[in-house]
């Protein structure tokens, strides 16, 4: 009788602070829910003002670089008229204008591309972090639940032991999740970090091209003057007709193979980060359904052989 009233007693402290147990685990889920839901805006936010910092970049180049160009083009301007130097001046200058026009359009696709592209990265992945998270949690609460409702029904002598050994693991485990959730998140910042970086030497390379034309141009213009000897103009006008007819189409291509380069790269970056997040959320995801999974196999055997 004395050994039956010892059991009733052990249930009835189950009973009692079982609800306790559920409470704690609600309110973990509550709380964790909020600190991803933060940690996803922050990351939106980082991605929006990555893609400001790119942005800011290939817009510095513009404005730098279109303002070496015009700079470089007004040099020539007294060469225009003159008999011996008017042709192959009006062709240097026009090699300037079209770099001018190729650089503002490869600027407005490099921009495009970089603001529709990491623009949808955010918004993916907080629908895709979003339904993970309910996966995970709705696991780990089924695992939570089952719990509750095998430890208040046992019989079993092990009972009080398991009932020690897993009544925090449900919540244990969703702040785990939470925690590795985030890393994915964080990491990934990292990584956009280093975007910023490979930018930086795409444009002081670009910056080299568009200088080094500038330069040849304020060479050529710098021989002399219209009322220079005419050997000297003859010497200006040499150095203008290969300005336009051998280095610029060399620098043309060099710029436009760059551009190119820098625009693959951001459209790579962007797959690469969206899979490189979805990999890393989809593993931890997957990993804390199985713990959730394993729950119930657990404290039946502890229930059963108190291992």
């Amino acid at each position: 009788m004395k050994s039956y009233y010892s059991w009733f007693a052990v249930v009835a402290v189950l009973a009692i602070s079982l609800p306790d147990v559920s409470a704690q685990y609600d309110n973990t889920v509550v709380s964790r829910r909020q600190s991803i839901n933060s940690t996803l805006q922050s990351f939106t936010n980082n991605i929006n003002s990555k893609v400001t910092d790119y942005t800011n970049k290939f817009t510095s180049l513009r404005n730098d670089m279109s303002s070496q160009l015009n700079s470089a083009k007004q040099t020539l301007t007294n060469f225009l008229t003159d008999s011996t130097i008017g042709t192959n001046a009006l062709l240097a200058s026009d090699a300037l204008v079209a770099a001018t026009t190729a650089l503002t359009d490869s600027v407005s696709a490099s921009i495009s591309i970089t603001s529709s592209g990491f623009g949808g990265v955010g918004s993916c992945l907080n629908s895709k972090t979003q339904a993970s998270v309910n996966l995970a949690i709705g696991s780990l609460t089924s695992a939570n639940t089952n719990f509750t409702i095998t430890i208040s029904s046992s019989t079993s002598s092990f009972t009080s032991t398991c009932r020690g050994r897993y009544t925090n693991t449900a919540n244990d485990l969703v702040n785990q999740f939470a925690d590795r959730l985030q890393d994915c998140l964080n990491q990934e910042n990292t990584q956009l970090s280093r975007v910023s970086s490979i930018l930086n030497n795409f444009m002081s390379l670009m910056r080299q091209n568009y200088q080094g034309l500038t330069n040849n141009v304020r060479y050529c213009s710098g021989l002399g003057s219209t009322s220079s000897r005419e050997e000297v103009k003859a010497e200006i006008d040499g150095c203008l007709k290969s300005l336009a007819n051998t280095a610029y189409p060399i620098y043309k291509s060099n710029l436009e193979q760059q551009f190119v380069l820098v625009r693959s790269m951001l459209q790579l970056e962007v797959v690469a980060s969206n899979n490189r997040v979805k990999g890393c959320v989809n593993q931890v995801t997957g990993t804390y359904q199985a713990m959730a999974d394993a729950i119930p196999i657990a404290l039946s055997t502890c229930l059963s052989t108190g291992q």
